[in-house]
């Protein structure tokens, strides 16, 4: 048999290869580990671009002065929007840097908190999975204070909880397993019920300390008592991009941000790539979410303002302005006061 015969038959056993390998991978090969591997190779550009160290203390500023190193989608492995998620990526996104995750839970058959992402009006699922909450919050608190896989370990780290579900079971469930991976990295019971406000915090005093911040689907729940900021108080805003991208008063974000904190989440749109983040930097928003498994000309932009570090400190000028000081006037000349002046003479007496 020559050569040009078995041509044909040699290519048609390769694709059947290729077929069959394709088809084992995707059957055998499970989809936390398909996720997992995807993503690696795209977070592997952050390290060979950042060098991030910890703020440090003492500090004289509070936590509403900086910007902090945010993610969007933090399970899902890339910019394709029907894909497979994992909780492993979590730490993926830690070690580039993120101080702050944001994750979206649903109540499951058992009414049991997962996390993933949904369009629960159209009846769509954006991940082709779910993965439990308390592998995530496992992931989190095993990566995000530890020196060794986090670069900036003492940094706050802030976990916001989006719920899509108002089942008081599946709410109750998960501030149970905060409860349990957590409780060692969570704020003091001064914090609880959102008690203080966080954003005129000093900084340092939320060093090693995970932040819970979530909304109003918690009220009367277990987790209000552990949310410790919520975007329902006038102290947190939560914007979409194109809202806080274009609002109606550009000077009004930006006097609001100095004394309080604006999270920015992405629209949703045909993919998660990410948008430009500088205008929200120049609103002084301080958690603008943006998908790191995005490896984009925006989230370039967007990581060049941590490269050195996670939190870092906004400009004087978005900062509180400081109340001008003025001169104590000069004492005035009486000769050229309009007060009433008394004129006497020998004739007479009057006041004018």
């Amino acid at each position: 048999m020559d050569t040009a015969s078995t041509y044909p038959i040699l290519l048609g056993a390769g694709v059947i290869i290729v077929t069959i390998a394709f088809v084992l991978y995707y059957t055998l090969v499970p989809s936390g580990t398909q996720a997992f591997l995807k993503a690696k190779s795209n977070f592997s550009a952050y390290a060979q671009v950042t060098k991030v160290a910890p703020l440090g203390c003492p500090q004289p500023y509070r936590f509403c002065d900086f910007y902090l190193a945010s993610s969007s989608y933090s399970v899902f492995p890339g910019a394709k929007l029907y894909d497979y998620v994992s909780d492993s990526i979590l730490p993926l996104a830690i070690k580039s840097g993120v101080r702050m995750v944001e994750l979206d839970i649903y109540s499951d058959s058992n009414d049991k908190p997962v996390v993933g992402l949904k369009n629960q009006k159209l009846g769509v699922d954006y991940a082709y999975n779910t993965v439990s909450l308390d592998a995530c919050c496992v992931s989190i608190v095993n990566t995000a204070f530890n020196a060794v896989t986090s670069p900036a370990s003492s940094d706050p780290f802030v976990l916001s909880l989006v719920f899509h579900t108002d089942k008081t079971t599946t709410i109750n469930a998960a501030s149970e397993i905060l409860k349990t991976t957590c409780r060692s990295k969570m704020l003091d019971t001064e914090y609880s019920y959102q008690r203080k406000n966080l954003a005129i915090e000093p900084i340092c005093n939320l060093q090693n300390k995970l932040i819970i911040v979530s909304g109003g689907s918690i009220k009367g729940t277990h987790m209000e008592e552990l949310t410790n900021m919520s975007w329902t108080t006038s102290t947190l805003r939560r914007l979409t991009y194109t809202q806080a991208s274009q609002p109606h008063d550009e000077d009004e974000l930006i006097n609001h941000n100095r004394n309080n904190i604006t999270m920015v989440v992405p629209d949703i749109g045909e993919d998660l790539t990410n948008m430009n983040p500088q205008v929200l930097f120049s609103y002084g928003c301080q958690w603008i979410m943006m998908n790191y498994g995005s490896i984009d000309s925006m989230m370039e932009l967007y990581i060049s303002e941590f490269q050195e570090n996670s939190t870092v400190l906004k400009p004087a000028a978005l900062r509180p302005l400081k109340p001008k000081k003025y001169k104590t006037p000069a004492q005035a000349d009486p000769a050229v006061s309009f007060q009433p002046m008394r004129h006497t003479s020998p004739i007479y007496d009057i006041t004018v």
